[in-house]
């Protein structure tokens, strides 16, 4: 098959799709396909096209820099998928046209209508589902922008002949939009991203019998990470644990506060760090016991966090921060893979650790390490998930073939 994929990044830029990206796009190549990445001119790569990385051609258009006339990423919405449209009309007609959700909405918008004209399959991957997650950010708060942007991106995933999501909420909330997607609406999650280059972690291991719980990502506004600080505060005095939260964001102002309004005994046991590459994220995961999901409110229905990958592939049990009755928050618990807390629920939360830790002091912990290790192999192992992208593609481009001789 001629296959192009469509994203804002690629690398060796730094966004976890990129190297994602990567991974899927030489693994097709090794099935025997031709391959092109579609992606952005951006500082520290070569803007020349025909370059190729792992036998994948790499084609790269410009787009808008940061710190020019022109605010980056609201005329990044327009420029970026327009020069893809440019690049896509060129050149052979592909079988198979993929693009992710980055820049939201316009650029799927752009993709699948060149698909059309071009009269390959078009799948479209939603690594999350906007416009929702921008109303619930305040991103898309004018009701009529919503509105808009909700008609254009549907639209998009009428003419996709598979929409590939990462959880089943998601894949509710498509059909929610229109019932008549379902049948084009497959799940498929994320495989970790292994790093293993001997990184060092940030901090030695913790002190015997004590309980790290760790964190790591964007700070973000909406993630409750000060419901998570002050929870340190609410736990009971035979309690020995430690919070260390690695990142940067909007966010750290409200957790800097939430650290000085705990008791002044108990500031020492929460732990800023500033943020590492995600080899030095994997090291300090190995030294913790248990690792943070932390989701704003409703937020798991439209999106699905890939750190949950990472934790589970290193065997870390996890605190979820969502709501029970969302595939995340009730997998964690029904498949005992850690603790799941409302979000908002700040003795919940401590409650939760308190667990965590008599399970440490028991023994009992490295039982639970191994559902989760057991739960990594089931969903997240890469060529497992390899395998299942290569038959979707296989699929949908049989398919269109049928549909065109069909229609021949």
């Amino acid at each position: 098959m001629r296959i192009r994929a469509v994203h804002r990044y690629f690398w060796p830029d730094t966004p976890p799709y990129a190297t994602f990206l990567r991974e899927m796009a030489t693994d097709w190549v090794s099935r025997g396909h031709e391959v092109e990445v579609v992606t952005a001119r951006t500082t520290g790569t070569d803007g020349r096209g025909g370059r190729t990385v792992g036998g994948v051609r790499v084609s790269r258009v410009p787009v808008v820099a940061e710190g020019g006339p022109l605010p980056a990423q609201p005329a990044n919405l327009v420029v970026f998928p327009l020069g893809v449209a440019l690049r896509l009309l060129r050149g052979e007609r592909p079988d198979v046209i993929t693009c992710s959700t980055a820049p939201q909405v316009t650029l799927g918008v752009a993709v699948s209508l060149v698909a059309r004209w071009r009269r390959a399959a078009f799948v479209y991957h939603c690594m999350d589902l906007h416009p929702e997650i921008g109303r619930l950010s305040g991103e898309f708060a004018r009701p009529w922008v919503y509105r808009l942007l909700l008609r254009l991106d549907t639209a998009t995933m009428r003419r996709a002949s598979r929409v590939v999501v990462l959880s089943e909420d998601m894949r509710r909330a498509v059909e929610a939009r229109d019932p008549r997607l379902a049948d084009r609406t497959s799940v498929l999650n994320n495989f970790s991203l292994g790093d293993d280059d001997g990184q060092p972690s940030p901090l030695p291991e913790p002190a015997s019998g004590r309980l790290r719980v760790v964190f790591t990502g964007n700070f973000g506004r909406f993630q409750g990470l000060a419901d998570l600080v002050a929870s340190v505060g609410r736990l009971p005095s035979h309690v020995d644990a430690e919070l260390v939260l690695m990142g940067e964001g909007r966010a750290r102002t409200e957790v800097d506060r939430a650290v000085s309004a705990l008791p002044t005994d108990r500031q020492d046991r929460v732990l800023v760090l500033p943020p590492g590459p995600p080899s030095a994220a994997r090291a300090l995961m190995r030294s913790a016991h248990v690792g943070v999901v932390s989701l704003a409110p409703e937020v798991a229905r439209y999106a699905y966090p890939s750190k949950t990958a990472t934790y589970a592939e290193q065997g870390l049990p996890l605190l979820v921060v969502c709501e029970g009755d969302t595939e995340l928050g009730s997998s964690t618990v029904t498949e005992g893979l850690g603790w799941a807390v409302e979000p908002g629920d700040v003795e919940g939360l401590a409650s939760a650790m308190a667990q965590a830790f008599d399970e440490l002091a028991s023994g009992r912990h490295e039982a639970r390490c191994r559902r989760v290790r057991e739960h990594y192999e089931r969903t997240f192992a890469k060529d497992r998930l390899l395998e299942r992208w290569s038959g979707l593609l296989g699929e949908v481009a049989a398919a269109r073939r049928v549909e065109q001789e069909r229609t021949a």
